[in-house]
């Protein structure tokens, strides 16, 4: 009997072996497999991951098994005299099947457990007690095409509910029946993700994000950070050119992103490509956007979507068809929207799954396997603080490579084979190094510390024309020609500004006995073209004051808001950023100088003063 007993031990250690082999082998795939076993015994009932993985389907099937409640999610309110049932219905059943769904998933996260689980737990709370848990916080940044432009057509009407971030929010809470997730769209035309990049990192966001910042960011700036530089000549490499623009332009903004909350667990990051050209010629230049997205989704292990790997192929054999593309511009229509919102869908659906696979072998591993799944920031945390004093420092420095916690090195061409290595292990002691010097084993979470005097840009931030009235007056100690602008007839409404056409106009601005350190002037400004911009160029003085109101020149620089390209026929908004040799200390005051030296017009479109 005890022979017996020890054979059906050991017989039910290879069924759980086997079966454990088997979670991990389809775990990894993008279309999951789930076990047989009842979800229940491994997952609490309010955990999505109970009524997911007891259901043993693939997203495909998951995605077809809820198509007539996804149909009527997608419908948009604003929209329902123009927009066909039939059209939605036979663009799901006969053009965007479960198969061809599959493409627009370019990267799903594979070591950023952390995350995904800190995103899934909010959703739950949010949808156990609505009263107490405030939705999933969703930031959206991008260009004219995020924002809509081109989405109504030639009707005239409000884009930003035509645009894709809108079908998605309504396409989620729709699906749920409940206010699931708010999505905050930050987009602003004519940008990249150069401007993202210093709204995320300066804590630019509207009121309801300003207290811990955004759950999810998404980053929709594709378009703009695909467009070749004007700086290009007819005997350059566009294809390779474009590779390296669009890294220049991507890479800090995820970097940043990623580094955005102190001592706590990042915010979730996901591309989401929504460009399909034409911008350029050859093929393999518009393809490089999604190339290089990909590249760095894969370096960073963010969520990378595509609408354009998604429909590439059905819009190249007939570009005619307006149904996903404008061969007259970037700017599509509403399906295209729709499209991009069910891609983004389908992407979520897809990753929610394989958090769940990653969730229940974790949970059901032993703890010589459980290592396969990251913890979180606080996770670390926690059990850093149950080591011994004397090796708590390299139990942690040892638990965020564990968890891979930090940075990898940044992807450029200076990052050699031969010098790997050493370039992460320098990307984990700075890591550490952060950890230690924000003290984050005893951090508590507060309301974010904004670490700029002044920070403001048009349209995303809240600024229009009152606000950059209230600016001027709160600041302008002389102003010959200077004031808030928005000009309609130049082709897109959010063009708000500080602006001038006047030539030699001259504005001065006094800030007075400071509340805290400034190290940089960050200036946003457009770049246009026509009669209207000739010659533009501004000089920009810094000075700091000193007793007896004496002024002390600590910067001077000159900005062209004209392209040099005279064959330049688009309107961007740029950065420029200065750095001061020597802070601005608590309670010092200075004045900045903007002078109109040559043209009649320039328009500023944004300033920040901050202590990094």
């Amino acid at each position: 009997e005890a022979k017996i007993g020890s054979l059906e031990k050991e017989l039910e250690e290879s069924r759980k072996e086997v079966k454990m082999l088997k979670l991990q082998s389809h775990g990894s795939e993008n279309e999951n497999y789930t076990t047989s076993e009842p979800a229940t015994s491994v997952f609490r009932p309010n955990e999505i991951c109970s009524h997911l993985h007891s259901q043993s389907l693939t997203t495909s099937q998951l995605w077809k098994k809820y198509l007539p409640e996804i149909m009527n999610a997608s419908i948009n309110p604003e929209f329902l005299a123009d927009e066909k049932n039939d059209t939605r219905r036979e663009l799901l059943e006969q053009v965007l099947t479960p198969s061809r769904m599959r493409r627009s998933a370019i990267h799903l996260p594979t070591f950023s457990h952390g995350i995904i689980k800190n995103v899934m737990e909010i959703v739950e709370r949010r949808i156990q007690d609505p009263k107490k848990n405030p939705p999933l916080q969703i930031a959206v940044f991008g260009g004219s095409v995020t924002i809509g432009r081109g989405c109504l057509g030639k009707k005239k009407g409000n884009g930003g509910l035509c645009a894709w971030p809108k079908r998605l929010e309504l396409l989620i809470n729709q699906f749920v029946g409940m206010e699931l997730v708010k999505i905050h769209n930050l987009g602003v035309g004519g940008t990249d993700s150069s401007v993202g990049t210093k709204i995320v990192k300066y804590w630019m966001y509207p009121d309801e994000l300003m207290k811990f910042g955004p759950d999810v960011i998404i980053n929709g700036g594709s378009t703009n950070d695909a467009l070749p530089s004007y700086l290009l000549t007819p005997e350059d490499d566009y294809v390779i050119a474009t590779a390296d623009v669009v890294r220049n332009r991507l890479q800090p903004f995820i970097r940043t992103a990623l580094q955005t909350k102190r001592c706590s667990t990042q915010p979730l990051v996901i591309h989401v490509d929504d460009y399909l050209g034409p911008q350029q010629k050859q093929l393999l230049g518009e393809l490089q956007y999604i190339s290089v997205m990909s590249q760095l989704a894969r370096w960073y292990d963010t969520v990378a979507i595509s609408y354009g790997e998604l429909v590439r192929d059905v819009v190249y054999q007939n570009t005619d068809d307006p149904t996903f593309f404008n061969k007259k511009d970037v700017h599509y229509g509403r399906w295209a929207h729709q499209t991009i919102a069910w891609a983004v869908g389908f992407t979520t659906m897809n990753l929610v799954q394989n958090y769940c696979s990653d969730e229940y072998i974790t949970r059901t591993a032993s703890n010589t396997t459980r290592s396969i799944v990251h913890g979180s920031v606080e996770e670390v945390i926690e059990a850093s603080k149950k080591d011994d004093a004397a090796d708590n420092d390299e139990s942690l420095k040892g638990s965020i490579r564990k968890h891979k916690l930090y940075l990898p090195p940044p992807l450029t061409r200076e990052l050699l084979l031969g010098s790997a290595t050493v370039s992460f292990d320098t990307a984990l002691n700075d890591a550490h190094k952060s950890f230690v010097e924000y003290d984050c084993t005893n951090y508590k979470q507060e309301e974010f510390f904004s670490p700029c005097i002044v920070k403001w840009i048009s349209t995303p931030g809240g600024f229009r024309i009152p606000q950059i009235n209230q600016f001027l007056r709160t600041y302008a100690t002389n102003n010959e020609n200077w004031g808030a602008e928005n000009q309609m007839k130049e082709g897109w409404g959010n063009k708000i500004g500080l602006a001038t056409s006047v030539a030699n106009s001259t504005l001065t601005l006094r800030f007075q006995k400071i509340t805290n350190s400034v190290k940089t002037l960050t200036f946003y400004f457009m770049r246009s073209y026509g009669d209207k911009w000739k010659d533009s160029l501004v000089k920009i003085t810094v000075s700091r004051i000193k007793e007896n109101d004496n002024a002390e020149v600590v910067l001077e620089n000159t900005i062209s808001g004209v392209w040099e390209n005279v064959n330049a026929t688009v309107s961007l908004t740029l950065t420029e950023t200065m750095v001061f040799e020597k802070s601005f200390m608590k309670g010092e005051t200075f004045t900045m100088k903007v002078d109109l030296i040559s043209g009649n017009h320039f328009k500023i479109m944004g300033i920040f003063l901050c202590d990094h």
